[in-house]
């Protein structure tokens, strides 16, 4: 169980712990467009004096339709040149933009990229203390279905993280997604700590009332659209920007940042 704190932060940084691993999450980023190289430069800045070990990738890599192979112009002017400067890998997933394209070439691409991470549709890795299963919320099928089932099964480390493209609960435009509340939420539920998604273009944090799973959207990389009001959503902004973490043993602070890198809101997390 996981005590939840809640501070909204203007300015300052949260201090750091012993063991932390870092990683900044965003999804719907992949327009090159002004608004996207503009984010991409704050997020070099933030990990300038914070932890970025990696990036969860939250899918629609590239508007309005995928790429159409590893050599694609796309690969330069929407992902390249954009994060150039972070240098640290992007363990991405994919979005329904995607699935307009060649979606084996994002695959493929992992092995011509030092930083691009897509093994497959659906995969899991491990960093520090938190093992994380990245989906394809697109076809969300049995065999992938029961591939989480079994992956969260022998999953050992303290914190377990899911991402996939599609939210199971949204204010935004896209609403929640009732293929994935009915097949994905009951294996999620008292076997994970958060579940981070794209597609709807804002910053959300969702907390339901019957559940200690956590629900978040950074889905503003590059692109905003209007959000509606709820007492479930702890933060809900459609506003550009980007998602951090900051994760050691015991504690998992997020951090969502505006489009100049400056903090828009925090919420830290105990586990017991």
């Amino acid at each position: 169980m996981k005590k939840i704190f809640v501070f909204f932060w203007l300015i300052g940084l949260t201090p750091l712990f012993a063991g932390e691993l870092g990683f900044l999450f965003f999804g719907d980023q992949g327009t090159a467009t002004p608004s996207q190289y503009r984010v991409a430069k704050s997020m070099v800045g933030f990990c300038e004096n914070n932890l970025c070990d990696f990036v969860a990738l939250l899918g629609d890599n590239f508007y309005p339709s995928g790429v159409s192979s590893i050599s694609d112009r796309l690969w330069r002017s929407a992902f390249e040149e954009p994060y150039k400067d972070l240098q640290i890998p992007f363990y991405a997933t994919l979005g329904n933009h995607d699935y307009k394209g060649n979606i084996k070439a994002q695959i493929d691409y992992t092995k011509k990229s030092s930083v691009w991470r897509m093994p497959s549709k659906y995969y899991s890795f491990s960093k520090g203390d938190v093992d994380f299963f990245v989906l394809d919320t697109n076809d969300f099928t049995k065999t992938q279905k029961s591939w989480l089932e079994s992956e969260i099964q022998k999953s050992k480390n303290r914190w377990k993280v899911v991402y996939g493209h599609h939210p199971i609960f949204s204010y935004g435009g896209h609403g929640n997604n009732e293929t994935l509340k009915n097949e994905l939420l009951p294996i999620l539920e008292g076997r994970i700590d958060f579940y981070l998604s794209g597609h709807d273009h804002s910053k959300q944090v969702i907390q339901k009332k019957s559940s200690d799973l956590t629900f978040i959207v950074s889905g503003a990389a590059a692109q905003t659209e209007p959000v509606k009001r709820s007492r479930l959503a702890l933060y809900n902004s459609a506003t550009l920007g980007f998602a951090h973490f900051l994760i050691t043993k015991n504690k998992a602070i997020l951090k969502f940042l505006d489009k100049n890198g400056n903090l828009d809101y925090t919420q830290t997390f105990d586990l017991e």
